[in-house]
């Protein structure tokens, strides 16, 4: 019984990779195992399941909060600005400013046009009042006052046609002369603003009928 006893025991205390038998007979790894380095490297945690992990993403963060607040505060500075640029080109269209006009406005050729309608005796206003006349005439009820009105009216349709055309020529041999390789159409631009009187014109005018 004693050889027995010591053979147990020699088996005992020669497993292999440093394990005790535990009490219930199973093995457990000793400090310098392989089992117990396992055991203690790595991450040092679980890893967290799918649930786990989407439970744990953070809901109505403050940094969406502040990205929300920064698109606002950028919607409302965009429209302030916008605000502020309408009211400084509408500003510069009432004093004639070409510096704050906006850009369609600023081209040199626009405004060698309109320096050159607003230095020229046009037809367009002698055109609005034969219009009025026109309109004056036909509430009259006299068919010869009638007759007059709309002769005046055609001979006004055909004298404004016919400025136009001559308007529009002048124009474009002008900027023709000064950018010759100018793209910029003045012709409707100019026969338009000549249509007008001249303190109805936008932009006002900066020059007098005498700048020539």
């Amino acid at each position: 019984m004693a050889l027995l006893k010591k053979r147990n025991t020699e088996a005992g205390t020669d497993q292999p990779g440093g394990e005790e038998p535990s009490a219930g007979g199973s093995v457990r790894p000793t400090a310098g195992s392989p089992a117990s380095a396992r055991a203690t490297t790595g991450k040092g945690r679980p890893t967290p399941t799918r649930a786990q992990a989407r439970a744990a993403r953070p809901r109505g963060s403050a940094g969406s909060a502040r990205t929300a607040t920064n698109s606002k505060d950028a919607r409302r500075l965009a429209r302030a600005e916008r605000r502020e640029q309408t009211q400084r080109y509408r500003a510069a269209m009432t004093s004639g400013n070409v510096k704050d006009l906006p850009p369609r406005e600023q081209a040199p050729e626009r405004v060698l046009a309109r320096d050159f309608v607003d230095t020229r005796i046009n037809i367009g206003p002698v055109f609005l009042g034969a219009a009025v006349v026109y309109f004056v005439g036909g509430l009259v009820p006299n068919s010869y006052v009638r007759t007059a009105a709309s002769v005046l009216m055609l001979f006004g349709i055909i004298a404004v046609v016919v400025d136009s055309i001559v308007l529009g020529r002048q124009v474009s041999r002008k900027v023709a002369e000064k950018y010759p390789d100018s793209r910029v159409r003045v012709r409707a631009y100019a026969a338009q603003r000549a249509l007008l009187p001249r303190r109805w014109r936008m932009p006002r005018p900066r020059v007098s009928r005498t700048d020539r």
